[in-house]
């Protein structure tokens, strides 16, 4: 029979307890679990598991109290560590420096996170922040102006993946014309009616710009101040995909100045911290980091992720790898 591996799970398991103990009880896992009240006690039992056990895999849900994932998190659990699986804000890079695999869960977080985007998009366009404003003054229309109509308005995605997929298929059906960007063009029959571009044309040509790609350190303040020169002016910007692919002084400077109309946030660089500007716009519309706050989410995420397990357990490989430790 084969040896069970020693399986983490940091976070509260919220839907998939029962998998995890039938798994156990099976002899596939054995099963360490960590849900603590500060970020401190977290590390403080990783280290002590760890001092005992060969932990092979992490399975991460969403913690409010554990919000990133990083080298203090998973240096105590090398060399034995192979597998991270879940959801969160994930140091990919020092993950793949040391062989280990990252999978996260698209599929559990692209509609609704898409389905968020294209909210964002409509009220960011739509002036919605003032105009609410102006309701709860009493001041109803006076001082607003005119807005442009969604239809025919060129949207501009930047990383044309599952969510990216699923923004364009739904701002489309509202009129609006797309244009994008992706590491590499997708095949003709996957494009949908979307044209593909060179990220400055893309830059040049978008009335309102959306970004879907990860973070990583090319991506990194992928739209700074350079980048928001070569805009349209009165450009619109909407984000749900990690803040720190946005500089936030120089959108808060292209704010400042007019090149940039209004924003749609979902993510910000130093979260829960939003800039003192943004936060005080009314030009801008804010979420917190609220896109995926549906109510399957949790057992949509915790079974996507053990599914990533298993998927890992029987080929060596998980089913939405992120990166490849293999080439590093």
């Amino acid at each position: 029979m084969t040896k069970p591996i020693n399986v983490l799970t940091l976070g509260p398991i919220r839907a998939t307890q029962k998998d995890l103990e039938d798994l156990q009880a099976d002899g596939q896992f054995h099963l360490f679990q960590i849900n603590e009240a500060t970020v401190e006690q977290f590390h403080s039992k990783i280290k002590d598991i760890s001092a005992h056990h060969d932990i092979s895999v992490v399975m991460a849900t969403y913690s409010p109290i554990l919000r990133r994932l990083d080298e203090t998190t998973f240096l105590p659990l090398l060399p034995h560590l192979r597998l991270v699986a879940g959801s969160g804000a994930v140091d990919v890079d020092f993950l793949t420096k040391n062989g280990v695999y990252y999978a996260n869960t698209p599929v559990a977080v692209s509609d609704p996170t898409a389905t968020t985007t294209v909210m964002l998009i409509l009220q960011t366009i739509r002036n919605y922040t003032q105009a609410a404003e102006n309701v709860r003054k009493g001041d109803w229309v006076n001082g607003l102006p005119f807005t442009p109509n969604v239809h025919g308005l060129v949207v501009g995605i930047v990383g044309m993946g599952m969510i990216g997929k699923l923004v364009r298929d739904k701002v489309t059906a509202l009129g609006m014309k797309v244009v994008y960007y992706n590491r590499t063009r997708l095949p003709e029959e996957e494009e949908k009616g979307a044209t593909y571009l060179e990220f400055d044309q893309l830059l040049r040509q978008s009335r309102l710009i959306t970004l879907h790609c990860p973070l990583t350190p090319a991506t990194r303040h992928l739209l700074s101040d350079d980048q928001f020169a070569k805009m349209q002016d009165g450009v619109f910007i909407v984000n749900t995909a990690r803040g720190p692919v946005i500089d936030e002084e120089a959108l808060v400077r292209a704010m400042q100045n007019g090149k940039v109309a209004r924003c749609g946030l979902d993510v910000y660089e130093n979260e829960p911290k939003v800039h003192e500007y943004l936060a005080s716009s009314n030009r801008t519309v804010l979420l917190p980091h609220y896109a995926a706050f549906v109510d399957t989410i949790f057992k949509d995420v915790e079974t996507e992720a053990l599914n990533n397990i298993k998927s890992w357990m029987e080929k060596g490989v998980p089913n939405t790898p992120v990166n490849d430790p293999n080439r590093a």
